[in-house]
């Protein structure tokens, strides 16, 4: 990872998982950087998959996951994206 210029990121245990999955501040969207305020919720992954990444450093995956609050029910959605 490192030859590549990643970093692994140590957010927990197995159980603290679900800070990463879909929804959560970490999963995906700081990558993508700003959707634009124009594009519609049905048009936001069409744009997501043509916007070109955006590295973000490790003690950015760290504040993003300590933030995270598992939601009542425990899953969360892709409208948490925006």
């Amino acid at each position: 990872l490192d030859i590549l210029g990643y970093d692994a990121v140590d957010i927990g245990t197995l159980a603290d998982s679900w800070r990463s999955e879909p929804g959560t501040p970490v999963y995906c969207k700081p990558y993508f950087g700003e959707v634009p305020e124009d594009v519609s919720l049905d048009k936001t992954m069409e744009w997501i998959f043509q916007a070109p990444g955006v590295p973000i450093p490790a003690d950015r995956v760290r504040e993003l996951t300590a933030t995270v609050v598992r939601p009542a029910g425990g899953s969360f959605s892709i409208a948490d994206w925006r």
